[in-house]
């Protein structure tokens, strides 16, 4: 599997950093690296598909009212550089089951 990025192995980036692939439950609700932490410089974030709404908060859980949005319906998805230091602090909401790729650089 490659990622939408630079077409590259998911378990491999450039340089210092890696991929973590983030499957939202039935609920809607995900968490980088499944709550795990891994210290990092920053990471890029999409949500795969972009076919409708997925959110995401820093810190705290998104929720359909609480985040940013990464994706919207009719709109897409594009990447969103997001400069933290634990990708485990990404919290992510959709309402339908989705997928959302992370790229990071390690910190």
């Amino acid at each position: 599997m490659r990622t939408k990025y630079d077409n590259k192995q998911w378990s491999r980036c450039a340089g210092t950093g890696g991929v973590d692939v983030v499957t939202l439950d039935a609920a809607g609700y995900g968490q980088g690296n499944d709550g795990v932490s891994i210290a990092v410089r920053g990471c890029w974030v999409q949500s795969r598909y972009g076919n409708w709404t997925v959110k995401m908060s820093i810190g705290t859980p998104a929720t359909p009212v609480f985040g940013v949005e990464l994706s919207r319906p009719n709109l897409g998805a594009q990447p969103l550089w997001v400069p933290i230091s634990d990708i485990s602090q990404l919290y992510f909401y959709g309402a339908r089951r989705d997928i959302v790729d992370i790229i990071y650089l390690l910190g």
